[in-house]
C-alpha cells in the first residue's frame, strides 16, 4: 500500500507525462521532456518538501527510483 506521499508524487507523475506517464518505463521513455521535469521537480517541492533535480529525470529516472528518492529525502 502506498503512503500519501508516494500517491501524490505518483499523481505528479501522471500528470507530467500527460496523463498517460505509466509506472513502466524511464521518464524520457514515456515521452518526458525538460521542462516537464522542471514543472514535476518544482511540484514535488512544492507539495512534498523535498528537492528533486530535474536533470535526475532526464538522466533515466523511473517512477520506483523517484519513489525512492522522495521518501528516503
Amino acid at each position: 500500500m502506498r503512503t500519501q506521499v508516494e500517491k501524490q508524487v505518483t499523481e505528479i507523475w501522471h500528470t507530467a507525462l500527460g496523463g498517460g506517464g505509466a509506472a513502466d518505463g524511464t521518464f524520457g521513455e514515456l515521452g518526458g521532456k525538460a521542462l516537464a521535469a522542471v514543472r514535476m521537480a518544482a511540484e514535488i517541492e512544492h507539495r512534498v518538501g523535498v528537492a528533486i533535480e530535474p536533470v535526475a529525470l532526464l538522466r533515466g529516472a523511473t517512477l520506483d527510483a523517484l519513489l525512492e528518492q522522495v521518501t528516503a529525502g
